[in-house]
């Protein structure tokens, strides 16, 4: 999930780092296009100076030897111009003298270069090293971040599946004795049977709230029965409990949905739509959900009161809980006024994101 170091490109690798042998040959070729400009010009113009640009270059862009011998080179060149050009009557060790000034100069450039370049390494080995080991860790805390909602939606499936296995089964045992209870009251004629028959409702509601509630911890199994389905249960659900008109709009899903993208997106739209029922006012709610090969669009809107910027914080845990199963799937979340009216929650998968798959 984590983006990898890419590696520079051709062009640009080749005007930054040249083959050595291209500077050496580059350094070479304007030693000697330097020297034979001096052995024309007089001793008073001297280009002792110029000599040491190329052997800069070379210092930068090959080995120490390479620049060592392209100093070398220089002295000997700027040697010959010095004795071709030489006034009568100056001294004979005079041009030498010069030379192996020159030289020591040169060697002193070429130290500090290969220092430097010795440095700037060992800081570019260190900030590669850094990275790599960020980028690591950045993989290793994203695996158990996605790790932890894996153990989270397996307990939320295991205490629905529970809830709805031993808690609902055994209400509806109850309920079952207790509506025997009541017709016996009343073949009886005990005036209680009324009480009997108020107690049935009262456990009926309570196993209808209890399988809400395991559907809305372990809802239908979306690698068997889809996206789909799962978020017209989702919808109907909420238009039976508040009576707000729900409508679902889903394209014919690729199999390139994974489970656990689903899973997720699934959970974004159950946050949202629990935040329009809690907070919203709204009387019509609409999920629309489109995919292709490579991308989703999930969408949830209402047209309730909206939602001021600073009513965003009073959603709490569950906005950030929404924002993180988005980037855990390499998406992003969007949440904006809908038209003017109401509130539009959007997942969109981001191919730029580094986490996306």
């Amino acid at each position: 999930m984590a983006a990898s170091q890419e590696p520079p490109k051709p062009s640009a690798s080749f005007w930054k780092a040249p083959p050595q042998w291209f500077a050496v040959l580059i350094g070479t070729l304007i030693i000697l296009g330097i020297g034979s400009v001096d052995m024309v010009i007089t001793p008073q113009l001297g280009s002792a100076f110029f000599y040491l640009l190329p052997v800069l270059y070379v210092s930068r862009h090959a080995s120490w030897r390479a620049a060592l011998a392209c100093a070398v080179l220089a002295c000997l060149v700027s040697l010959n111009a010095d004795i071709i050009t030489e006034r009568p009557g100056t001294p004979m060790y005079l041009p030498f003298a010069n030379a192996a000034l020159r030289l020591g100069v040169l060697l002193i450039v070429v130290r500090l270069v290969d220092s430097l370049r010795s440095l700037n390494d060992s800081l570019e080995a260190r900030v590669r090293d850094r990275t790599a080991r960020l980028q690591a860790e950045v993989r290793e805390r994203l695996k158990l971040e996605n790790h932890i909602l894996e153990i989270r939606e397996t307990e939320q499936a295991r205490i629905g599946q529970d809830i709805h296995d031993g808690l609902c089964q055994h209400l509806v045992a109850t309920a079952f004795s207790t509506s025997m209870l009541q017709r016996k009251l009343e073949e009886q004629g005990s005036t209680e049977s009324g009480d009997a028959t108020e107690i049935v409702g009262l456990i009926d509601d309570a196993i209808t709230q209890a399988r809400d509630v395991a559907k809305g911890l372990y809802p239908v199994r979306l690698d068997e029965e889809g996206l789909e389905t799962a978020l017209l249960a989702l919808a109907n659900g909420a238009s039976k409990r508040t009576g707000l008109r729900c409508s679902v709009s889903v394209a014919e899903l690729p199999s390139a949905l994974s489970e656990g993208t689903a899973v997720q997106l699934y959970r974004i739209a159950q946050e949202a739509v629990n935040n329009t029922l809690k907070h919203a006012d709204a009387s019509e709610l609409d999920i629309e959900f489109e995919s292709s090969i490579d991308s989703f669009d999930l969408r949830i809107r209402d047209n309730g009161k909206g939602m001021k910027a600073e009513a965003r914080s009073g959603l709490g845990m569950g906005l950030h809980i929404m924002e993180y199963r988005a980037k855990a799937i390499g998406a992003k979340l969007e949440i904006a006024p809908n038209n003017g009216r109401g509130v539009i929650v959007r997942c969109v998968s981001n191919h730029d994101s580094p986490d996306h798959e």
